[in-house]
């Protein structure tokens, strides 16, 4: 199959990047819109590249969805599962990775068993795709970008994903959370899509390896990093019952856990930047 991949028509900026304007600075990045028998399955493909610096980058991330990504590189090829903590990617020298990050719970049509199994863990593409050794590996480096997504393309098509009517429900809860500020608890999402806060929560674990609950917590710390980012004083009593905290405290110990530092540290870094 001939395929036409399209950049996408508007920038796509992960609010998982807890230094956007510092990446946008040392990193080159790109995302095409997959082909249309397999948009079901993924989001888009990537590409990031760097160049010789004075300096090594390191940049800070969060996942902000559960996302999959399989990706092949000079430092190191393979399938990323859904990580719960920061994660820091260091950019040293000159290189650049390709990737195809999967819609959220889209990689159950590849895995078998639950996505628990994969849960802050890189795994080898052989588990999925046997034919994808370190040979393979190396012949798909040596082509250009769009060339190397072909090929990873076909690697997917051979394994004949099918449909699967709880992904797409999945991706309707998650942009629902993301959309509607009403939806801030598992009980809020059941009811407003039917569903038992069990089977909700369970279905979360066996497609996309992370529960509801989780999400949610996601949801709204990122919303809380992208307010200290915008604002040059912020008040972080008032930011903590905006995103339904029940204490400045308890705002401050979550946003620590999963970022790493204090909100007010997370903004004293940024300025400092």
């Amino acid at each position: 199959m001939n395929d036409v991949l399209q950049k996408p028509a508007d920038d796509y900026k992960p609010r998982g990047r807890l230094d956007p304007s510092g990446f946008e600075r040392h990193v080159d990045f790109h995302t095409y819109l997959p082909p249309v028998d397999l948009a079901p399955f993924i989001e888009h493909f990537w590409t990031i590249r760097w160049e010789e610096a004075d300096t090594t980058y390191y940049s800070e991330e969060v996942m902000h969805r559960p996302y999959v990504d399989v990706f092949v590189s000079r430092q190191q090829s393979g399938i990323q599962g859904t990580f719960r903590g920061k994660r820091i990617y260091v950019a040293a020298g000159r290189g650049r990775i390709v990737g195809i990050r999967f819609r959220p719970g889209a990689f159950h049509a590849f895995w078998e068993g639950t996505l628990t199994s994969i849960q802050d863990k890189y795994i080898d593409l052989q588990h999925v795709f046997p034919e994808a050794d370190s040979r393979y590996i190396e012949q798909l480096l040596t082509l250009e970008d769009q060339a190397v997504i072909h090929e990873l393309l076909e690697l997917l098509r051979a394994k004949h994903p099918q449909p699967d009517a709880n992904i797409e429900l999945i991706n309707e809860i998650i942009i629902a959370i993301e959309t509607d500020e009403r939806l801030k608890t598992v009980t809020a999402v059941g009811k407003a899509f039917g569903r038992s806060e069990r089977w909700l929560q369970q279905i979360f674990l066996d497609y996309v390896g992370i529960g509801l609950k989780w999400l949610l917590q996601r949801h709204r710390l990122l919303a809380a990093a992208e307010q200290i980012r915008e604002i040059d004083e912020p008040n972080w009593a008032a930011i903590a019952y905006d995103l339904g905290y029940s204490s400045q405290q308890h705002f401050i110990t979550d946003f620590k856990q999963v970022l790493g530092k204090t909100p007010r540290q997370y903004k004293k870094d940024l300025t400092a930047r």
